[in-house]
């Protein structure tokens, strides 16, 4: 995996050090921004070997996390509680859940041993997979949450054939129009030259979200989950869904 700017955010580099932009043209849009200093992945799945405390349950504001949201979309699965999530979960170096399958080619977070975090799409879900592609060497991945919509991808938008074939949003209309793509609340995490953000808008379409994040300069954004699979809460803003994977974030002052 190539780190650029527009694909990765590296502690200790100069775009790392620099103060955080002035994104609030975004904000006017209806969009929550976090700077991220550090994120890891959370699991409070159960089955998960050694999971983690419920997303609701995690400690905001004060020794861990400024931010919680959750990841990806989940499953219905008769009978299964908590619902699959749509993609891999990789926690501590180890695999968890390879998801649904229907997230071997979608966007992804991923976080390597030395804070590196990056935004872009799987090659496959198993751990063989994942690692092979995103560790570097010397520094290997350690947390990965996949199954969102890559929207960005460096730097332009991501196209319709790509969203229906290989990430699978289907349906009539699918793609950058299926259901999940929709005007509403929706997660997202991009990279902005060197510098990785998190956040929540609660009015603007994916396609809408394409075209204002590669007009402010991302060069990377993958949309996570929307509607009932919602969590997020900055001790300000508290959206309460229902997803059991998703990330602990320090923001960066």
């Amino acid at each position: 995996m190539n780190l650029t700017l527009k694909n990765s955010m590296r502690p200790g580099t100069p775009e790392f050090d620099k103060p955080n932009a002035d994104l609030s043209g975004l904000e006017e849009l209806g969009y929550i921004l976090k700077p991220i200093d550090t994120l890891r992945v959370l699991n409070a799945n159960p089955r998960a070997k050694h999971p983690d405390y419920p997303l609701a349950n995690q400690d905001i504001g004060r020794r861990y996390f400024d931010v919680v949201m959750s990841g990806p979309d989940t499953e219905v699965e008769f009978g299964t509680w908590p619902a699959p999530p749509m993609g891999p979960v990789l926690r501590n170096g180890h695999l968890d859940t390879e998801g649904t399958g229907r997230g071997h080619f979608r966007g992804v977070v991923a976080i390597l041993e030395d804070g590196t975090v990056l935004v872009d799409r799987a090659d496959g879900a198993s751990e063989k997979d994942l690692k092979q592609r995103f560790s570097s060497k010397g520094n290997p991945l350690v947390g990965l949450c996949g199954g969102g919509a890559l929207l960005v991808h460096n730097g332009r938008k991501v196209g319709d054939i790509d969203l229906m074939r290989n990430q699978l949003y289907g349906g009539v209309p699918g793609g950058i129009r299926a259901r999940s793509m929709l005007k509403g609340v929706h997660l997202y995490i991009g990279i902005r030259k060197g510098k990785a953000y998190a956040g929540i808008t609660f009015g603007r379409s994916a396609l809408n979200m394409q075209e204002d994040f590669i007009a402010f300069g991302f060069g990377a954004m993958v949309k996570f989950a929307n509607g009932g699979d919602v969590y997020f809460n900055d001790g300000e803003t508290l959206i309460t869904g229902q997803s059991a994977v998703g990330l602990g974030i320090k923001v960066r002052r």
